[in-house]
């Protein structure tokens, strides 16, 4: 039987099904050291299939012997001449997906504007498109999973936004690939004991902080029982989840785990507990504090750390032995404390605000240490009333970590009252306005339509017309449009996208908007100087791919999440 013949009877069993047209014996009787090699291939895959005892029809495992065979023939597998050949056992075939519980959007404009922002991995615009199809219930497309999952596994930060719209065979691929492991876990739809024994720690996490909403007794019971089996990477950041709902019922597990043997884990029970101005951790901070506290001659406040440090100091998280970039022990004690203490303490203690506290620590020969416990402590303990101040610094990044999270305790309402009044005062231009306002929002969030309207009022007059007002020709400028473009409600941005949409200029127009007066004719560089004036962020090609690239997946987004 020539090889010719061979290939034509196994071609004609694989179409009528063997179990009508057996397979030529020569593939059933292992492999024939004299065979070409893909003819090898096939009888060795073939034998293994058999003898791994699958028990599959004898259809399934000629199409998987012919897979495994194909794959050898690619990758340029060459037969042992004379000489048997092994290959190791088939592996077993993955659970099969579970059914999707959500839905993906449909609109083939709208998957390939999200296939592009996934390709280029623009961060800015991923957490929020994740966001807003976790609002409208929906999920990522299947087509677009393995590029989601490669950008969660470039940045952490994404997972939190990313997770909740992989859907179910977004999961299952995830368990898949050993660096997508992050995204692995049980069914959306599996009971709470299964996902908390069997879901990945991203789900753990999720069904913590939605217990501690509902029951937060039942999530600390659930969390203090596993403590024992956690390793210090989970522990730490489900240590965190307690923030939800936080209580003085929370107290005890936090003061058991001071003593825990991870510095991470001590240290996040240390800031809940700061949190908690009659925990016993901040009784022991302020009391230690209040000591160092006095009034001079003339009634003012000061402040002195002591010249020893306490052991007693250590359990409640104050190192005694500062780092090497550290100069002054005495300071490095109080800047701790500080970072520790409830900010109430101060403004109730001293009978300051905090413009006052701030404008007393200048006055003080612990100024740094002062300060930088301060904003240590807003890091953790969310107080409204440092907002005014905050904002006040100009280019300070540890204030702009800051601001986000203190500004999501107010309402919209009050969050965008202080945007407004940014954006009508007279400090700073424009654009300035506009990028300390970007400063101060969260990763994910726009601002409401009136807010946007308003805005937009602002960049109609300084862009809108024939002439610019004030210089749009710099790194700044392209940050504070792009930032409009990502924040504007999505019903504004046709509006917005006029600017640059709009038919260009003539050179008509141009000329006439020259300063001419007097018929003075302008020098090379004065000329330079206002074609540079007269530029816009969009006349830089790839600020203008940004800015369509965002405007367009955001108006598609809401045309589709939103019916």
């Amino acid at each position: 039987m020539s090889s010719a013949q061979i290939w034509a009877a196994l071609q004609q069993s694989a179409m009528v099904g063997v179990d009508r047209l057996p397979l030529p014996q020569i593939f059933t009787q292992g492999a024939d050291g004299t065979a070409p090699a893909s003819q090898q291939a096939l009888q060795t895959a073939l034998a293994v299939s058999v003898g791994a005892g699958t028990g599959q029809a004898a259809a399934l495992q000629l199409l998987r012997a012919s897979g495994v065979a194909a794959v050898l023939e690619r990758a340029g597998w060459l037969a042992g001449q004379g000489r048997s050949q092994t290959l190791a056992p088939l592996a077993p075939a993955p659970a099969p997906v579970p059914a999707e519980t959500r839905p993906a959007p449909e609109s083939p404009h709208l998957q390939a504007l999200m296939r592009e922002v996934l390709r280029d991995g623009a961060q800015d615009l991923l957490a929020p498109m994740f966001a807003a199809l976790d609002g409208a219930g929906q999920r990522l497309p299947h087509g677009l999973l393995a590029q989601a999952l490669e950008q969660g596994r470039q940045s952490v930060a994404l997972r939190h936004w990313l997770t909740p719209v992989l859907g179910e065979r977004g999961r299952w691929l995830a368990a898949l690939n050993p660096q997508w492991s992050y995204a692995g876990g049980v069914e959306e739809t599996a009971d709470p004991e299964q996902v908390w024994q069997e879901g990945s720690i991203d789900q753990r996490l999720a069904l913590l902080h939605g217990e501690r909403r509902s029951g937060p007794a039942q999530a600390r019971a659930r969390l203090e029982a596993s403590l024992k089996e956690l390793s210090a990477k989970e522990r730490a950041p489900m240590v965190m989840t307690l923030e939800t709902g936080l209580s003085m019922a929370d107290e005890p597990l936090l003061e058991k785990l001071l003593g825990d043997r991870s510095k991470e884990v001590r240290e996040n029970a240390a800031r809940l507990l700061s949190r908690l101005p009659q925990s016993g951790h901040s009784q022991r901070i302020t009391g230690w504090l209040q000591a160092m506290l006095s009034r001079n001659a003339k009634g003012e406040w000061q402040i002195e750390p002591p010249e020893e440090g306490s052991k007693d100091w250590e359990r409640d998280g104050i190192a005694l032995q500062p780092p090497a970039y550290i100069k002054g022990v005495k300071a490095w004690w109080l800047q701790q404390m500080v970072g520790q203490a409830p900010v109430a303490f101060w403004i109730d203690t001293l009978g300051m605000t905090p413009e006052q506290l701030w404008e007393w620590s200048r006055r003080s020969d612990w100024k740094t240490a002062l300060r930088q416990g301060w904003l240590a402590a807003l890091r953790d303990q969310h107080d409204v009333r440092w907002i005014a101040l905050l904002q006040t610094m100009d280019r300070d990044a540890r204030v702009e970590s800051l601001l986000p999270a203190l500004l999501n305790q107010l309402s919209q309402e009050q969050r965008e009252a202080l945007w407004q009044a940014q954006l009508q005062q007279a400090k700073g231009t424009l654009i300035e306005r506009i990028n300390a306002i970007e400063s101060g929002m969260p990763a994910v969030g726009e601002f409401s339509l009136s807010m946007s309207e308003r805005l937009m009022d602002e960049l109609d007059k300084a862009l809108g017309g024939k002439q610019v007002t004030g210089s749009w020709h710099s790194w700044q400028a392209d940050q504070a449009l792009l930032a409009c473009a990502r924040r504007l409600h999505a019903a504004v941005l046709p509006r917005l996208a006029r600017l640059w949409r709009k038919p260009s200029a003539t050179a008509a127009d141009l000329d006439s908007a020259t300063d001419s007066a007097g018929g003075i004719a302008l020098t090379p560089e004065q000329q330079a100087r206002l074609e540079r004036a007269r530029l816009r962020p969009w006349d830089d090609e790839r600020v203008l791919a940004q800015l369509n690239r965002c405007v367009d997946l955001r108006v598609a987004l809401h045309a589709a999440l939103s019916d």
